[in-house]
């Protein structure tokens, strides 16, 4: 009877570190937005004054997801050591401090993506930016890291550096949707000359921008930046 109470023990604490480990990281939560929306009612633009904020179909979490294990193990200090090589700096200027192994591919990516949840996490500064990431895009700069071929003109190039594309460039392996539900399973789809151009020259997709829906053809006099998919 005691060696069958200590299986039972061992089974449930089991089970609960496996629900536990199973359960999905939740840092994007719903805010309330009645205040906001209230007080944008008083704007003198008529396209301003909103209806909605959040998108109601795009979950950030799930968004997230793929790189949840690599986030938990780039810190808030690091992401500010980084910071002076990255923000507002040319392209020269981040090739030569991948040369000196100052900065990598990888850890490049990692800052932005830690950089997106940052902000866009926070009711306060968010933005509704972003409408997908590529779930490949830290395989894609590990590559580049570990490539001997690299260009001999590295510091005029885009090679191994993350770029973001408006949601209606069409990218092979993700989602275009230019803002519409309509469109929000539209994967099968080639990459566009320019994305071409961009892989070409070694850049990184690292995700999919927001936009007014349908390139702001979706009607006459709609908010500016606003879609279905990724909100206002």
């Amino acid at each position: 009877m005691k060696q069958l109470f200590l299986l039972l023990a061992v089974l449930v604490f089991m089970a609960c570190d496996s629900n536990k480990t199973d359960a999905p990281e939740v840092i994007f939560i719903t805010y309330d937005e009645t205040a906001e929306l209230a007080e944008q009612q008083n704007h003198e633009n008529n396209r301003m004054q909103f209806k909605t904020i959040q998108s109601k179909y795009l979950d950030m979490n799930a968004v997230f997801a793929p790189f949840n294990e690599a986030l938990a193990s780039f810190s808030e200090k690091e992401y500010y050591n980084m910071e002076p090589f990255l923000i507002e700096k040319d392209i020269p200027f981040i090739q030569e401090a991948v040369k000196n192994r100052i900065l990598s591919y990888e850890k490049i990516v990692l800052f932005y993506l830690y950089r997106i949840r940052k902000y866009e996490s926070n009711p306060e500064t968010a933005l509704n930016a972003i409408i997908a990431l590529n779930p490949n895009i830290l395989e894609e700069a590990r590559a580049k890291d570990r490539n001997p071929n690299k260009p001999y003109n590295l510091n005029e190039t885009l090679y191994g550096l993350p770029v973001l594309l408006k949601d209606n460039i069409n990218t092979a392996g993700m989602p275009t949707t230019a803002g519409a539900v309509a469109l929000q399973s539209n994967v099968n789809t080639d990459d566009a000359q320019l994305v071409k151009n961009l892989k070409a020259s070694g850049a990184l997709i690292l995700g999919k921008l927001n936009l007014s829906e349908w390139a702001y053809y979706f009607c006459d006099g709609c908010p500016l930046g606003y879609s279905a998919i990724g909100g206002q």
